[in-house]
Protein backbone atom coordinates (compact mmCIF):
# COMPACT_ATOMS: atom_id res chain seq x y z
CA UNK A 1 0.00 0.00 0.00
CA UNK A 2 0.98 3.75 -0.99
CA UNK A 3 1.37 6.15 2.16
CA UNK A 4 -0.02 9.28 0.96
CA UNK A 5 1.02 12.16 3.45
CA UNK A 6 -1.79 14.98 4.00
CA UNK A 7 -0.75 18.61 4.22
CA UNK A 8 -2.51 21.38 6.39
CA UNK A 9 -3.73 24.24 3.73
CA UNK A 10 -3.00 26.98 6.66
CA UNK A 11 -1.47 27.49 9.59
CA UNK A 12 -4.05 27.22 12.92
CA UNK A 13 -4.72 24.18 14.77
CA UNK A 14 -6.95 21.23 14.78
CA UNK A 15 -10.62 22.13 15.39
CA UNK A 16 -12.58 18.46 14.81
CA UNK A 17 -11.86 14.86 12.86
CA UNK A 18 -14.02 13.75 10.88
CA UNK A 19 -13.06 10.41 10.53
CA UNK A 20 -10.81 8.12 12.49
CA UNK A 21 -8.18 6.28 12.52
CA UNK A 22 -8.60 2.90 10.80
CA UNK A 23 -11.03 3.91 8.78
CA UNK A 24 -11.82 4.00 4.82
CA UNK A 25 -12.09 6.95 2.88
CA UNK A 26 -13.32 7.85 -0.29
CA UNK A 27 -10.82 9.98 -2.27
CA UNK A 28 -11.96 14.11 -1.13
CA UNK A 29 -13.34 13.14 2.03
CA UNK A 30 -13.18 15.57 4.77
CA UNK A 31 -10.71 14.14 7.11
CA UNK A 32 -10.58 16.96 9.59
CA UNK A 33 -11.32 20.57 9.95
CA UNK A 34 -8.10 23.12 10.64
CA UNK A 35 -9.18 26.20 12.31
CA UNK A 36 -7.49 29.88 12.16
CA UNK A 37 -9.35 32.88 13.44
CA UNK A 38 -12.90 31.41 13.71
CA UNK A 39 -12.50 30.68 9.90
CA UNK A 40 -12.79 26.74 9.35
CA UNK A 41 -10.48 25.03 6.61
CA UNK A 42 -11.05 21.43 5.82
CA UNK A 43 -9.22 19.09 5.00
CA UNK A 44 -9.60 16.69 2.30
CA UNK A 45 -7.98 13.13 1.53
CA UNK A 46 -6.42 13.07 -1.75
CA UNK A 47 -6.86 9.21 -2.38
CA UNK A 48 -8.83 6.50 -1.35
CA UNK A 49 -7.52 4.19 1.35
CA UNK A 50 -7.16 4.09 5.03
CA UNK A 51 -6.50 6.72 7.37
CA UNK A 52 -2.98 5.55 9.43
CA UNK A 53 -2.24 8.59 11.60
CA UNK A 54 -3.84 12.25 12.12
CA UNK A 55 -2.62 14.79 14.15
CA UNK A 56 -4.45 14.98 17.35
CA UNK A 57 -7.30 17.87 18.03
CA UNK A 58 -5.85 21.17 19.63
CA UNK A 59 -2.68 20.46 18.25
CA UNK A 60 -0.78 23.38 16.91
CA UNK A 61 -0.38 23.49 13.40
CA UNK A 62 1.78 25.51 10.72
CA UNK A 63 1.07 25.71 7.07
CA UNK A 64 1.95 22.54 4.96
CA UNK A 65 2.62 20.42 7.96
CA UNK A 66 1.72 16.91 8.15
CA UNK A 67 -1.67 16.57 9.56
CA UNK A 68 -2.89 13.03 8.28
CA UNK A 69 -1.44 9.77 6.08
CA UNK A 70 -3.79 7.70 4.18
CA UNK A 71 -3.07 4.58 2.36
CA UNK A 72 -4.17 4.08 -1.10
Amino acid sequence: MAKHPVRSPVGGSVWAHSVGVGQQVVEGATLMIVEVMKTEFPVESPVAGVVTWLAACGDAIDADALVAVVEA
